[in-house]
Order: C-alpha cells, then sequence, then structure tokens
C-alpha cells in the first residue's frame, strides 16, 4: 500500500481557504482554547498524572491529528473517560513510573490505531453498537463523578471501582474539609448556573441564541479565574489548608521516548487495545454527528490515522492517551469552526500558555477543577438512553445495562470490553435460531406473510418456509431440524418451497445442508423447490451441482412457485347444472 492510497486527497479542504475562512477558525480556535486550559489540567489530575501532562498532550497531538484526520470540527486532546482509564492503568504501578507508562500507553495506543489505519480497518466500527457506547459512556461518567467526590470533600481515596469509591466516601465523611466541600459545591452551582441559566438570560436580553450559547461556554473560564484570586488573596492552599494545583513547570513539552523497559511495555499491551478501541469509537461518533450537520462525512481509515498519530505524538512529548472530546467539538462547531485549522490554532495557543501562563494557574484549586469535571459529565448521564433501548428492544437493553454494570463494578477498562463480546455474542445466539416461519397467502392477493401471525390461505401439500436470515455454517443444522419438523408435523405434503427472500448468502456448509434436506425429501416423495431468490445467490449456486440435483424448480417469485404448485380444485364437487328460476 502507498502512502497515497492510504492518506488520499488529505489536503484538499486547503484549496478553498479564504481571509474569512480564516477570521472564523481563529475566532473558533480562541473560544476552544479558553475551554481547554481548564479541562487539560483537570483530566490529566483526573488520570493521576501532574496538571502540565495535560497541557502537553494538547499541543503537538492536535497537529498530527490535523495533518492525518479527516474530520473539520473534531478537537482532539485529554478527554474524561481516556483520562480515567489511564488512570485504572496506571494505579498499580510504581509512581515513579507512572508519568513513563502513561506516555508509553500514548504510544501503544496509537502504533495500534495507526497500523489499523494502514490496514484499512475502519470496519472495525462496526462491531461497536450505539447502545454500548452511550451505557459506556454514562457508565464511565457516573464513575468519574464519584471519583472526583474527593477533591470536593478534600479528602484522599483509591478505590477504582463504583462501590469502593462510594464506601470509601462514605466512611470519609467526618474527615471532610469545610473549605474544599465550600469551594467545590460553589463552584458546581455557578458551573450549572453559567450552563442552564446564563443563555436563557442573554437570549431574553436580546442576544442571538449562538451567541449566547459561546458565552456560556466560555463564562467557566471567568469563574475559574474569580477562584484563583480568592485563592491568592486568602491563601487557600497555605492557611486553608485546601489542595491546589501548585506548581506548573514553564516550557514546551520534551520531545523524549518513554523510559520503561520491554516488559512494561508488554504488561500494557491489554489496556492500550482497549484504550483505542475505546479512544477510536468515541471520536468518530463525535466525528461523524457532527460532520452530518454539514453534509460532510467522516472517512474512518483517515480517523485511525489520525487519532493513532496524535496519540503517538503525545507519547513523544510528555503527554498520556488522549482522543475527540464532545464538548470542545460542539464548541467548535457552534462557534463557526470551517477547517482543521482550528486545530492548528489552538496548538499554538496552547503552547503560549505552557510558556508564560502556567504561574497563573498556581493556586487554583483542586476542588474547583473537581466541580468542572462533575458538571461536564453530568451532561454525559443518559439514562433516558437505556430505558429507551430497553424497551425497544431486550436483547440490546441487556447488552446495555451489562455494560453500564460491567463499568461500575469491573472499572472502565473492562466495562467496554464486556460490552462489545456480549453485544457480538446476543448477535450471533440470534443468528444461530434465525426466524423461519411457514407462510400463508393473503386471500386475492400476490402477498405471503407468517401463517401463525395472519389469517392466510395454506395449503396442505404445498408448504412454504420463509428464511429471515443469511445461511452459514453456525445455522445450517437448525435449517435441517426445522424442515424436519415441518414434515413431521405435515404428512400430507408433497412439495416444500424455501422462499429466500430474506437470504443473501449461503455458504459451503449451508450448501451441503441443502444437499442433505434435498436427498432426505426426496426420499420421502417431496420435492424441494426455491423462490425470491436473490440473483447473486443464485448466481453462486450455479458453481455448484446443487441446481442440477434439486428435486424440484428455481421460482422467481413465490406467487409463481405456488401458482405452478398448488393443486386444482375437485371440480367435480361442483354441480353443472344451472338453475334459472
Amino acid at each position: 500500500m502507498t502512502l497515497k492510497s492510504a492518506f488520499g486527497d488529505q489536503y484538499g479542504w486547503m484549496k478553498a481557504y479564504s481571509a474569512r475562512v480564516f477570521t472564523d477558525d481563529l475566532l473558533a480556535a480562541i473560544v476552544v482554547t479558553i475551554l481547554l486550559v481548564p479541562q487539560c489540567l483537570a483530566y490529566a489530575l483526573l488520570a493521576g498524572l501532574p496538571p502540565q501532562l495535560g497541557i502537553y498532550a494538547s499541543i503537538f497531538p492536535l497537529v498530527a491529528y490535523a495533518l492525518l484526520g479527516s474530520s473539520n470540527y473534531l478537537n482532539v486532546g485529554p478527554t474524561a473517560v481516556i483520562s480515567l482509564m489511564t488512570a485504572a492503568c496506571i494505579a498499580t504501578l510504581p509512581p515513579e513510573t507512572r508519568i513513563a507508562s502513561a506516555g508509553a500507553l500514548a504510544l501503544l495506543v496509537g502504533g495500534m490505531l495507526v497500523i489499523a489505519g494502514l490496514l484499512k480497518a475502519g470496519f472495525i466500527m462496526n462491531f461497536v453498537s450505539r447502545p454500548v457506547v452511550s451505557a459506556y459512556i454514562t457508565g464511565a461518567a457516573l464513575l468519574i463523578i464519584f471519583s472526583q467526590a474527593k477533591h470536593v470533600l478534600g479528602v484522599s481515596v483509591e478505590s477504582q471501582t463504583a462501590f469502593d469509591m462510594v464506601y470509601s466516601l462514605t466512611s470519609k465523611l467526618p474527615e471532610a474539609k469545610p473549605l474544599a466541600l465550600m469551594t467545590g459545591m460553589i463552584a458546581i452551582v455557578l458551573f450549572v448556573l453559567v450552563r442552564r441559566l446564563l443563555p436563557y438570560l442573554l437570549v431574553r436580553s436580546g442576544l442571538r441564541a449562538k451567541h449566547a450559547k459561546l458565552i456560556a461556554r466560555m463564562a467557566p473560564i471567568l469563574i475559574i479565574a474569580v477562584f484563583v484570586l480568592l485563592s491568592n488573596i486568602f491563601d487557600f492552599g497555605g492557611r486553608g489548608d485546601l489542595a491546589i494545583v501548585g506548581h506548573v513547570p514553564a516550557g514546551l513539552p520534551p520531545l523524549s521516548l518513554p523510559n520503561i523497559g520491554v516488559p512494561a511495555y508488554e504488561t500494557l499491551l491489554i489496556p492500550a487495545l482497549v484504550i483505542a478501541i475505546v479512544a477510536f469509537v468515541d471520536s468518530t461518533s463525535t466525528a461523524q454527528e457532527l460532520a452530518s450537520r454539514r453534509r460532510q462525512r467522516v472517512d474512518t481509515n483517515k480517523e485511525l490515522l489520525g487519532i493513532g498519530a496524535s496519540n503517538a505524538v503525545a507519547g513523544f512529548t510528555g503527554g498520556y492517551p488522549i482522543n475527540g472530546s464532545m464538548s470542545r467539538s460542539a464548541v467548535n462547531f457552534t462557534a463557526g469552526g470551517k477547517t482543521r485549522f482550528v486545530g492548528l490554532f489552538v496548538a499554538v495557543f496552547m503552547a503560549l500558555t505552557a510558556l508564560f501562563l502556567t504561574p497563573v494557574l498556581y493556586s487554583l484549586p483542586l476542588s474547583v477543577l473537581a466541580a468542572l469535571i462533575i458538571v461536564a459529565c453530568l451532561n454525559l448521564l443518559d439514562f433516558r438512553s437505556l430505558w429507551r433501548t430497553w424497551m425497544y428492544s431486550r436483547a440490546d437493553g441487556i447488552t446495555a445495562i451489562a455494560t453500564f454494570l460491567s463499568v461500575l463494578v469491573l472499572g472502565v477498562q473492562w466495562g467496554v470490553l464486556a460490552g462489545v463480546v456480549l453485544a457480538m455474542a446476543l448477535h450471533i445466539r440470534m443468528s444461530l435460531t434465525p426466524h423461519m416461519p411457514l407462510v400463508g397467502r393473503f386471500p386475492g392477493t400476490e402477498h405471503y406473510r407468517d401463517a401463525d401471525r395472519f389469517n392466510v390461505e395454506t395449503v396442505d401439500t404445498v408448504k412454504t418456509l420463509r428464511i429471515d436470515e443469511g445461511l452459514y455454517y453456525a445455522n445450517a443444522r437448525f435449517l435441517e431440524d426445522r424442515v424436519a419438523r415441518i414434515v413431521s408435523e405435515h404428512p400430507k405434503m408433497t412439495d416444500l418451497i424455501l422462499m429466500c427472500s430474506g437470504v443473501n448468502h449461503i455458504d459451503a456448509s449451508a450448501l451441503s445442508s441443502l444437499r442433505e434436506i434435498n436427498r432426505r425429501l426426496k426420499g420421502l416423495k417431496t420435492r424441494l423447490h426455491l423462490s425470491s431468490m436473490q440473483s447473486m445467490v443464485r448466481e453462486r449456486l450455479y458453481r455448484s451441482d446443487f441446481l442440477e440435483k434439486l428435486s424440484g424448480n428455481v421460482y422467481l417469485s413465490q406467487h409463481e412457485a405456488m401458482i405452478d404448485l398448488q393443486p386444482e380444485p375437485d371440480w367435480s364437487q361442483f354441480s353443472d347444472h344451472i338453475d334459472i328460476h
């Protein structure tokens, strides 16, 4: 495979770039940066890492995605879910190796995604169902809220599962620090109010709804600035005994390979695989949603390359695993960002932040950062979606609920795998026993429907079995059993029609089963017929000798088969005498 075939016309979006688009991109980048600065600090602390790593992961990785990704709106960087997964992966490692291990984790995630992109494995997205993604995000958001409650209370909790966290938090309530609780709760209330009430008030005052939403998105940085000012004036970190961000080293991120041994990389392989799956699915879902609103499309193979490259760069530049942020991408979209230059501008602004603004962050209370994360995660909770999924499909509902509970009980790193495995297992279970009803004709029509569900005409000597699934090795024996049951239940049957309108493929094992069914029916003096078969499937059958040995016929439609096979009426029961009186 050549690089041109892998990347395609990657930079076609630059051809129509103009001064007006540049202005839109620059303004959007400013708004995104205002949101990103506090978030990257908070998410780094959520990952159990120094806050500067959040800044490092928000500079050069954005450049990598802008060069290789396919979405004009996706903003990559630290996110809550991936940060929590990183924390779970490195929590059991020695403290002195956690920073390097986080970088190694990003390298592994990036390498896996880049290789998948070069192999054009974007179809992986199809294996993760939307109910699983929704349930996973809801469970992870709830877990994050529990994990950040310790900063609001000002206590230390090391648990990794929801029930352990709740138990530990409850037992340490008497040790809660009043100042941490006060600043955290006030910050939560303020963040909620500016998100929900401020846009309404601004619109009532005459501001356009679009501008009101943008101002509300930027308002949290003002709240954080106020708390930083108060913390400096009243010395929250000293006299108040409140945990603060502390010293954040100034300067651009270092360029180096994580200094851990090969055995350490081996222990991180499975966690890296899980993070890679979640990062890709979450990022691509966000990118596709935003692209659809502008009638654009996202290339999943290029997304693999873009997200993979950004993670690899994060590993080389002192960062940790990242993915596309739903909140910042939505802000980019709403703020009027047009191209991937937004990511480049944000990278420049974050580099300036790393060089000149880190001293300002020294006195920022951790309880306020925790409040920012909690409010962000409240918007990710979607219990309504769980309920709708359960009401529509019990199988999908079981998968979603199992995913949600797995996240809470097993932790974020295994919750998504549990959901994916269960969803695939249930799908395979359903395909093992596909729907195969006997059908009959609606009187006076050419329409054939399930005889158990509708009042239809049937013939004792001619039975039609409709197959509503492709036939392959896993369900071929089920078809044999279904035909055997029909034979035993209908002793007058002389012809059996397999209505194949729902069959889109027949593999070699299923072909062997069809041969066996034909042989058994021939021994019972019953003919086997096929109807409504898709042309692609019929053409493949012609490659074998099955149709030559078929005891019956192949009909273009089901109605044609019934017209040909149903017995003539017994006209002797009708009198030829005409009553003219």
